[in-house]
């Protein structure tokens, strides 16, 4: 005579099998999205960006990348 048992392994789709990974996803949707919305500032006229204080290409500091 054969048994059959069903073991369940809770596997999750809400990503707790792989916590890294939804950790990565997470910062990679994050940081597109502020990426987007700087895009959408910088597409302002440069008036409207001055009233919420948006520094403009001028008052970049040139000597970050050095």
């Amino acid at each position: 005579m054969t048994t059959i048992s069903y073991r369940d392994t809770k596997v999750s789709h809400s990503g707790e099998l792989y916590p890294h990974i939804a950790a990565y996803a997470r910062k990679i949707t994050r940081a597109w999205h502020q990426w987007q919305a700087a895009r959408e500032i910088e597409s302002m006229p440069i008036d409207m960006r001055k009233d919420f204080g948006w520094p403009s290409a001028d008052n970049v500091d040139d000597h970050k990348g050095m």
